[in-house]
This record gives structure tokens, sequence and C-alpha cells, in this order.
């Protein structure tokens, strides 16, 4: 059956403006753009789109999918800035699974940057607990976690991370990178129907947003990669729950993935780079500077040796893969970048830098060099600003999060949230893109890019990231029909009407997935 949409303002992200009057559709693809009278004879229904705007599905190129699931199901503290009542809230809380986990705390929320201690976690509750930082590089277990865990001061810390001590070398509950990624993992309880569970909700989630894409990383964290392998394989495709994603695969799991010879569907669920993470976040200070934090000597965790990075690194080569790497200090690109230059990337391929936070000159003018693109995250920006210069310090500000600056040197950045972690919705990231504004003012406006540009991250660049270019992100003959339908022109409303912009309908492969009025 044909389908023709018109009547309303359809961008095709060609180029800046450009627009068309009607879009006809079959089969899960474009067959045609043009005027709703040259068009309309050859379909079989219309649709009409009642003078609201249209745009290709909307991507987000980095997030976690099933975390985001966990979240909408979860106790979430990412906006709770009340002590008290986050003690409430964790003290009411009670899963049905054997761990407590609590997502989204912050402790630049809080007055002084409250930091709980596992004392007062112990006093909320005795069931086995971990709070998760917002970032999800650091958490809070309490006692009786750690002594289900067999956690105590005679633990050795990992590389790439640690378990933070008192002055008596006692465990404070605390822990970072890669031993709170150990600590996660001993959380887990999951199996292949609580994930698709986790799936569906974060898809339902997505929809009311016009996301069609993402590009997740969540095989590593779940059990057996197995797992949540299975639940997308079972939950997504064209003749199940139609969303489209491309999962990344952590560097843990990498070999067993690569040695099982795994399928994958194409269109829907398909494999991308191996990942690995080089530092840890700005948060807690882990983050990989070259110079050190204010005021101190420490310039944060760099999570792989240099010989290890570039053993990862070689893996992938040898199996024709890309890498794509968390990066956020200006000391872990510098040395992913050394990496990526020595073993380049296959030919055709490019390389992932994820988050790129802080940069330099000289850094951004070699990342121009090399077949990578950037997987930036906006709203980090806006999170940061009240807290970070007094983490950096004032010198470092030009380069923080400097897209403009990337973009007119060539680099292709992709648009996405990093959700959980941030808020998933891609006009709050569109509207930091172009106002640089957040709760506590303007920064470094020298950096706003334009609104096409910024739409174009999640549309036109969000498909090149995958080599899609040629059948995702533009509404054109060929492509894929999946469209993201607003109340408003979100394209040349006001900046602030952006936060007020709500998707009507969402379509996935020619089909309707998701109305507000429904």
């Amino acid at each position: 059956m044909k389908t023709l949409y018109y009547n309303g303002t359809i961008h095709t992200m060609k180029a800046a403006g450009d627009t068309v009057e009607a879009v006809l559709e079959e089969g899960g693809r474009i067959l045609a753009t043009g005027s709703k009278a040259e068009l309309s004879g050859r379909a079989d229904q219309l649709v009409d789109l009642g003078g609201k705007a249209m745009l290709p599905g909307l991507a987000d190129t980095h997030q976690h999918l099933i975390m985001l699931g966990k979240k909408l199901k979860s106790l979430a503290l990412h906006e709770v800035q009340n002590i008290e009542e986050m003690k409430r809230l964790i003290n009411d809380f009670e899963s049905i699974h054997e761990w407590n986990l609590i997502l989204g705390y912050d402790e630049n929320n809080f007055p002084g940057q409250y930091r709980m201690s596992h004392d007062e976690l112990d006093a909320l509750t005795d069931k086995p607990t971990l709070v998760t930082r917002v970032c999800q590089h650091a958490g809070l277990i309490n006692t009786r976690g750690l002594e289900m865990l067999g956690l105590d001061g005679s633990t050795e810390d990992p590389e790439g991370g640690y378990y933070e001590r008192d002055e008596e070398g006692n465990l404070t509950g605390w822990a970072y990178d890669k031993a709170f990624e150990a600590l996660r993992a001993a959380t887990v309880d999951d199996d292949v129907e609580s994930l698709s569970a986790d799936i569906e909700t974060a898809v339902e989630h997505l929809y009311t947003y016009g996301i069609t894409n993402v590009h997740t990383e969540d095989m590593s964290y779940y059990g057996p990669y197995e797992l949540p392998y299975e639940a997308y394989m079972e939950t997504l495709g064209p003749d199940r729950k139609k969303f489209r994603v491309n999962l990344l695969r952590h560097e843990a799991v990498y070999d067993e993935m690569i040695g099982d010879g795994l399928s994958f569907k194409d269109d829907w669920v398909e494999k991308d780079a191996m990942k690995l993470f080089m530092d840890g976040a700005f948060g807690g200070k882990t983050a990989l500077v070259k110079a050190p934090y204010e005021g101190t000597d420490d310039h944060g965790i760099q999570i792989h040796s240099v010989e290890a990075l570039e053993s990862l690194v070689r893996k992938a080569r040898a199996n024709g893969d890309a890498v794509a790497v968390h990066v956020i200090g200006d000391k872990a690109c510098e040395l992913v970048v050394d990496a990526i230059e020595k073993y380049p990337v296959p030919e055709g391929r490019h390389d992932r830098l994820i988050h790129c936070s802080l940069l330099s000159a000289e850094l951004i003018d070699r990342m121009a060099q090399l077949p990578l693109i950037c997987d930036v995250q906006p709203t980090f920006l806006t999170s940061d600003m009240p807290w970070v210069e007094s983490y950096l310090g004032s010198e470092r500000m030009e380069y923080l999060y400097a897209f403009r600056t990337m973009q007119t040197h060539g680099l292709l950045l992709g648009g996405s949230s990093d959700a959980p972690i941030e808020a998933v919705d891609p006009l709050i990231g569109i509207h930091t893109l172009v106002t640089r504004r957040g709760a506590s003012g303007v920064y470094n406006e020298d950096e706003r890019i334009s609104r096409y540009d910024a739409f174009r991250m999640y549309t036109h660049n969000a498909a090149a990231i995958i080599n899609k270019e040629d059948k995702a992100g533009l509404i054109a003959p060929g492509y894929y029909a999946d469209f993201a339908i607003f109340d408003r022109d979100v394209m040349i409303c006001e900046a602030g009407e952006l936060l007020e912009a709500k998707v009507e309908k969402t379509i996935i492969d020619g089909t309707t997935v998701y109305e507000s009025n429904n």
C-alpha cells in the first residue's frame, strides 16, 4: 500500500531550508517526494499532516538502551535536589530483585556537594544496595552489600579503578571505574525475558521523542553477552517491535562475540565497533587530564596502559573493525589518537571517539586528519556548567565541549544523550547546541551552532556514522520511511520553544508506532 503524507512542512535535511510538499511511501521505503498534485494519483491512502512539521526519524548515537529501560522502572535520583527527600526515597524503595539498584546519584544536585556515606546508606536499608553515581563511573555500596561480595580492606584494587578507603584502610563503600564495574556486575540477576522487557520499556519511551534508531553499548553489563544479544534479536525487527539498534561490542566480550560468529538482523539489529574505556568522568575526578585538577596533584584515571590500549586496537584491526573509545579528558583523547594514528582503521571505516569533552587546538587538528567521528552529548555541557570550572580552571574552558570548533575543522559529530546518564530528549540537546544555555547561564556562546547543523547531528550525521547515509537520515527516494512529526516547526521556532515542542507521531518502516493522542 502506497501512503502519501502531505499538508505539512517536510524538512528533507538535504540542506538548510530544503522542504518538499509531499512524500510517497511504500513497504517501509520512500518512493518519491514532490507536490501533492503529482503524487496523489499514485497513493492508496493519504495522511494529512495538519500543518505540522515532519523530519527524518531522529537517532541517538550513544546511549545505554537497556539501562534506560531499567531507569524507567527503578528508583532514579537524577532530578532529586533535596537530601532528606533522597533519603526518604531510598528508605522506601525495595526492589523485587536480590539487590536494590538505585541510579542517578549526583552530589552536585545537593548543597555543599553532599556526598552520602555508607553509614548513612546502612541506616536507610539493610538490603544489599548499590547506588550508582549519575556518570556510571562510580557508586556507593552499603555494608550488607560489601559483606555479600566478600569485600573488605584487604581487597586489592583492579587495574583502571579503585575502592576508596579511609585513613585506617577500611573500605568506605565508594568504588570508581573498574572497581565500580565489578560491583555493578555482581548485582545482576537478569535473563532474556527481563532484558527484553527492559528493551520494550525503553523503546516505547524513545518513540515519544521521535527517535527511531540508537547506537547502544550494553553487551557486557547483564551477565553473559548472550542474554542482551538474544533479547535484542527476539524483541526487535520488522515483524516484531519496530526499532533500529547498532550494538557496540565491549572489549570484555568482544573476543567471544567474534568467536561465536553471530548473525544479526540487517537494518534492525546490527553490530558495531569494539567499545573500550580510556578514562572516567569529571564528576568523580576520574577523567584523565594533562594538567591536574585544580588544587590537587590528581590527573584522573588511565584505565588502560599504552601497551594494553594498543593491543586492543590491534585486535580490532585484525578483525577488520573500528574502535569506539570513551574519552573525556584531554590526556585520554591524546593517548587514543596516538594509538589509532599508529594502527589505522581499515579503509572505508572510521573510529569513534565518544564524549570528546576536553580537547585542545592541537588535538582537534590531529583528529581532523583521521577517519574518525565524535559521538558528543550536548547536555553534558549544561550538567557540568555549574561546577566544572572549579575542577578544571578557567584556562581550559575554551576547549571544553568545543562543538563549533570541532565542526569547522571538518569533524563529523553525532548527537547523543548517553541516556540514562542524561535526559534522552533530543530537543534538549539541540537547544543546548544552538544556545549554550543552561540553568546557570550561557557558556562559551562562540561555540553555538546553527539549528540545521544541530538537527543534522541527529539525522544525516548519525546515519553517516554507521555508513547508512544512502538509506537513513534524509527524506529522499530510496530512504527508510522513518519520520518524526512535531507539533510545531522545530527548524524555525524560537529557541526556547524547542523545550516545549512535542512529537505528535513517530513512524518507523512506514508504520506508525506512536501517536501522542493515543
